[in-house]
């Protein structure tokens, strides 16, 4: 049985919160793949059945494994897994502070910030200085949570009022979780050594450290790498090719070189978000035809297209890592799962808590997201999942493009209907906007693609 249908049927055990079996399926996909969305799907598995330490380290390892492929969301809800483990190992100032991690990531802040955060409310004894009532007074007043952070003009509004972010919820069950920690630790004594702060902005997998694993981390410190950051990628798959955009300003298009390899890319060299001017390698999932690919450089990104040796859909674009960890012995013990009948080869985001006697959190919405790459794979609502929905359309590319846009329209406020509409009927279908600010006092060009001349039909 491949191990992407393990992950799954641990994924639905988790959902259907049968958290031994969750635990024990999603523990043999991992020993072949690190996936995050896995880590973070095992780690409330494990918060479930009071394996609290182990439930750390794997939102630890969820947040540097998401810092790698640069998937925000997953650093978020890393974060948050990270601050209820913690809050049930009774660590109250670590708990509070990331979940000021969370909900500064949600906000648009760097994952890896120069300065930690925590030093705002860090003492020189390393005491947390919070208080309960800071917190309420931000959850009351902070735009971001009553507004949205994206309230700006050409924001999606309402009868004028802008609409709240689709992070917004996320943001509420974090500072949530951040009064009821803080709540508790106001009636400790002020030297009590739960108040005192030992998380970092860049996790720390202290339990692999003590089982004489190195991951590459320095157990104990609270340096922060500088690393160079990761690029931006957005990708798109038919049959036949792959259409990858490598997000990239300033590329000197002259001097770049492109080499495509039977299974990987290489390009020298490509800017970093941090200015930064080095090679850019991709191994590749499966194998293309280099003499059939090409690419082109815009001011901004370059755009690959990879033509696939084999036709058929990709579960993903990037080739898995091999971790080198896949006989490590596992640091907890479990019990026999149980069968499971479900089927499928698609991972997901791991959904957050629901209310129960035992756990801290309060309720919210439970909406999985894949952890597939798809189109686009910078999506904040998740990326689409190719394998499942190629079980369900017609298996060419004509459908599966219909398919994506009917559901982007489905999706859309009233507002970004108009404006697709207009967008798409005034260009001939040559152009798609959902920002009807942008579009609504003129009539949108048509833009043929390259080697393709316009002509008007009479």
């Amino acid at each position: 049985m491949s191990h992407l249908t393990i992950a799954q049927q641990g994924l639905d055990a988790v959902e259907a919160k049968r958290w031994n079996e969750a635990v024990g399926k999603l523990s043999t996909a991992i020993k072949v793949s690190t996936n995050p969305a896995w880590l973070l799907a095992r780690s409330k598995a494990l918060v479930k059945v009071g394996l609290f330490e182990p439930a750390l380290d794997d939102a630890s390892l969820a947040w540097l494994k998401a810092h790698e492929r640069n998937q925000r969301p997953l650093m978020r809800d890393a974060h948050y897994r990270r601050a209820v483990a913690y809050f049930r190992m009774g660590k109250l100032a670590d708990a509070d502070c990331c979940c000021v991690y969370a909900m500064r990531l949600i906000k648009g802040s760097p994952a890896v910030e120069d300065e930690d955060p925590k030093t705002k409310w860090t003492d020189e004894h390393g005491l947390w200085t919070a208080t309960l009532e800071e917190a309420m007074e931000e959850s009351r007043t902070d735009d971001f949570n009553r507004l949205g952070s994206s309230a700006g003009k050409g924001s999606p509004r309402v009868h004028g009022a802008p609409m709240p972010p689709p992070e917004g919820p996320e943001w509420r069950l974090a500072s949530a979780l951040r009064m009821q920690a803080l709540r508790t630790m106001g009636t400790l004594p002020e030297d009590d050594p739960r108040r005192k702060v030992t998380a970092s902005q860049v996790p720390v997998r202290t339990l692999l450290k003590k089982l004489g694993v190195d991951d590459g981390t320095q157990a104990g410190t609270q340096t922060i790498p500088k690393e160079t950051p990761p690029l931006r990628l957005q990708d798109f798959q038919n049959n036949s090719a792959i259409y990858l955009s490598i997000f990239s300003k300033g590329v000197d298009k002259e001097k770049l070189k492109v080499k495509f390899l039977s299974s990987a890319i290489h390009l020298d060299a490509v800017v970093y978000p941090n200015g930064e001017e080095k090679d850019f390698r991709l191994e590749l999932w499966d194998g293309i035809v280099p003499t059939a690919s090409k690419y082109v450089v815009t001011p901004n990104k370059i755009e690959l297209t990879l033509a696939k040796r084999t036709p058929g859909k990709w579960p993903q674009i990037r080739k898995e890592e091999d971790t080198g960890k896949a006989n490590m012995p596992q640091p907890f013990e479990v019990k026999k799962p149980s069968s499971h009948a479900a089927n499928g080869e698609s991972s997901s985001t791991a959904t957050k808590e629901t209310p129960s006697s035992t756990e801290p959190v309060p309720p919210e919405s439970s909406k999985p997201t894949s952890s597939g790459l798809a189109y686009p794979s910078s999506s904040r609502t998740g990326p689409k999942d190719w394998d499942k929905i190629g079980a369900d359309e017609p298996d060419d590319e004509e459908r599966d493009v219909n398919f994506f846009f009917k559901k982007l329209y489905k999706n859309a406020t009233p507002e970004q209907q108009r404006a697709m509409a207009k967008s798409f009927t005034e260009s001939s279908g040559t152009s798609l906007s959902t920002d009807w600010e942008d579009v609504k006092g003129r009539k949108v060009a048509t833009v043929p693609p390259e080697g393709v001349e316009e002509k008007k039909w009479e």
